[in-house]
């Protein structure tokens, strides 16, 4: 092949590249390396390739081998660390990062980077010990420095560690005040202070801002709150993202708008933008549903844009940050004296702190199907997966020797492999007798649930919205709860239902044995059919708590 040749082969693989036809892409660049297999051009497109079709990988593979050719090749190392990252290869990042510093390739955001970078899945209980300490470490040593840090927000954008904090045993309270103070010391943007516009408006205006109000669990879980409203004593403001993926709940919110019910805003991309754009609405109450889960977002909260400022149980963790004034919660979720988990003021509903619309199948499963003995199931996202919990799923099959247990995969099979490579190093655990099965759609998932003869609440973070979803079966879900709330939210469903004996454990062998026994009780279906009239009764469109909830907003603003 002559270098005129090769070139021909490269503009065919260009001009598929940029029709996304990834496949006939990589046929061509395969070519090229057949001769030329140093090729820096044809290898750094064939990493693109396999990169934007979601093949983590393979792009690893040719990322590495571009290292190996040349160190320095411009954002090779940098993308090799994302593709480790989104692999949860989180001790190859931190090594492709320190080599990048040390060749000076890298600039001082990677540097903050792996200072605070934490895995998904952990390896056992000493790898969360490890990592937490690490990130303490790292967290002093940086504010401890004297050294001046001026991070762009648009630009260098990092990853806060608080999410993955947050499925562990361990109170993230100090912990996340200190990424608080960290975050504020690399990012002078987040400093502002005094854009709060002192006016009064005719109705109280409320603004529910996040990136997931479209079909994504917040969608699920606020909708009915933002929609009944009284539309009399509340003027309702959704912000949403430049990131926010259109779905069937997004258009109801744009067809609510239609109707003069809220008004839809999709903010700049841009933060200063972002905060200019807020500000000029004279917000009252700013309700973020979850903090954590959007960087971008994450970053604003920061800034007082609100008379208040509100967060609540998106992602069930306090916030560590004085910005935020009130955590919205239940009665039914917290403890005595569950006031010492939190930064913010905490504000109580009665009931769950939601109107949950009531699911609805279309084929739904026949009673044989949903009566069967012997099948459990955990279908949570699997970095809820806890390393305390492998013992406990061991426990189970191996005292009912029918059992099989089922898993739903993540849409990239990352966290599934390495769970699963966890998992054969547990001697307890009988692999012949455990499932990955591929992701449902939002029918499918439901369904998967009523199958199961038990749901198993993972330790330490367990099931929210997936609860309200298995309660059209009424699927029995066994949970242990801590005096944390991100364990308890089954535990306030249940007594919401007001269920005389509901599954709910204080030990890991009451946990066991009663999954067990309702995974063999020959009377399961009249369980299930009990739970789903309970849940028709007491947890679905809840009308109290609306009324909870404009009383609590009404008085912030009196």
């Amino acid at each position: 092949m002559s270098q005129i040749e090769a070139e021909k082969l490269f503009k065919i693989a260009q001009e598929n590249y940029e029709k996304k036809d990834y496949l006939k892409a990589q046929d061509y660049l395969y070519k090229i390396l057949e001769l030329y297999p140093e090729n820096l051009s044809a290898l750094i497109n064939l990493s693109l390739c396999y990169f934007d079709a979601k093949n983590f990988e393979q792009a690893e593979l040719i990322l590495k081998r571009i290292v190996k050719i040349k160190v320095n090749v411009p954002n090779i190392i940098s993308q090799l660390v994302i593709v480790l990252e989104k692999q949860d290869k989180v001790d190859e990042a931190i090594h492709y990062i320190n080599l990048g510093i040390k060749e000076k390739i890298l600039d001082e955001r990677w540097l903050i980077r792996e200072k605070i970078i934490l895995p998904m899945i952990f390896k056992d209980k000493d790898d969360v010990k490890f990592f937490r300490n690490r990130l303490n470490q790292n967290l002093d040593e940086i504010l401890n420095s004297k050294k001046k840090f001026s991070l762009d927000i648009d630009s260098q954008l990092l990853k806060p560690p608080q999410f993955e904090l947050s499925y562990d045993e361990y109170d993230n309270l100090e912990i996340n005040k200190k990424c608080v103070n960290f975050f504020r010391k690399i990012y002078p943007q987040i400093n502002k202070i005094n854009l709060i516009k002192d006016l009064k408006n005719s109705k109280i205006k409320l603004a529910f801002i996040s990136e997931y109000l479209t079909s994504h669990t917040i969608g699920k879980l606020f909708k009915g709150i933002i929609l009944n409203l009284n539309r009399n004593k509340f003027d309702i403001i959704i912000f949403h993202t430049h990131k926010t993926k259109k779905g069937t709940i997004y258009d109801d919110f744009i067809k609510a708008e239609k109707n003069n019910i809220i008004t839809n805003y999709t903010l700049p991309k841009n933060f200063e933008q972002k905060i200019d754009f807020i500000k000029n609405k004279n917000i009252d109450i700013l309700f973020y549903p979850e903090i954590g889960m959007s960087f971008e977002l994450y970053f604003l909260s920061y800034v007082k844009l609100a008379k208040k400022q509100i967060t609540s149980w998106g992602h069930p963790e306090t916030t560590g940050n004085k910005t935020i004034d009130y955590f919205l919660t239940s009665k039914l979720l917290e403890t005595p004296d569950s006031k010492k988990n939190y930064s913010e003021k905490l504000l109580y509903t009665n009931d769950l702190p939601m109107y949950y619309y009531a699911p609805i199948v279309n084929n739904t499963l026949s009673e044989n199907e949903i009566s069967k003995n012997n099948i459990y199931s955990c279908p949570q996202t699997l970095f809820k997966i806890h390393p305390e919990f492998d013992e406990v799923l061991g426990s189970i099959l191996n005292k009912d020797k029918k059992g099989i247990l089922y898993f739903v995969k993540d849409y990239n099979n990352t966290l599934y492999k390495k769970l699963l490579e966890r998992f054969k190093k547990n001697k307890y655990l009988d692999l012949e007798r455990i499932k990955f099965i591929d992701g449902l759609s939002w029918e499918g998932y439901i369904n998967h649930c009523g199958t199961a003869s038990v749901l198993l609440d993972p330790f330490y973070f367990g099931s929210g919205n997936s609860f309200y979803e298995s309660m059209y079966y009424g699927t029995p879900t066994v949970t242990k709860p801590t005096d944390y709330m991100k364990s308890r939210l089954v535990l306030g469903a249940y007594k919401q239902m007001e269920l005389e004996n509901p599954p709910v454990v204080n030990t890991v062998e009451d946990y066991v044995d009663l999954a067990v026994e309702l995974a063999n009780n020959s009377k399961l279906l009249d369980i299930k059919k009990h739970y789903n009239k309970k849940a028709k009764e007491k947890l679905y469109e809840n009308k109290s708590v609306i009324n909870d909830l404009e009383k609590i907003f009404t008085n912030l603003i009196i």
